[in-house]
């Protein structure tokens, strides 16, 4: 039952995002504009995507947290530095922060999930 949770979740975040690549095409051109102009777009895209990348880290190649969150930040520190010495992008530390307030969001939620809703879900049984 447990990885059927994880497979319809994976599915799920499939879904939103395909929705989100092709949706954009029936939205009047001004609503475009202005969404997809704000800068906070690529600051939501890094933390969404540093989020799905901690719970695929933990949860399906099974590396435990304490070893994937430093990892991860790791990472998403190298990509800002390797973006930086492109001509096309640059490196910027807000999406760093972002990438690991994403890596951040994902080990409080498993911290709560582990602490209050595992027990409260023992406990009925």
């Amino acid at each position: 039952m447990k990885a059927r949770q994880h497979y319809y979740f994976f599915i799920t975040v499939i879904f939103v995002t395909l929705l989100l690549l092709f949706a954009h095409e029936f939205l009047p051109d001004a609503l475009r504009k202005r969404i997809f102009q704000f800068p906070e777009i690529d600051t939501i895209g890094h933390l969404t995507s540093f989020f799905i990348l901690t719970w695929v880290s933990h949860s399906i190649i099974k590396l435990s947290l304490s070893l994937s969150v430093p990892l991860l930040i790791f990472y998403g520190a190298l990509t800002e530095i390797g973006q930086s010495f492109l001509g096309y992008r640059n490196g910027q530390f807000g999406d760093f922060v972002a990438d690991v307030v994403g890596i951040s969001l994902f080990a409080l939620a498993k911290w709560l999930y582990r602490n209050f809703f595992r027990k409260t879900k023992v406990n009925k049984q």
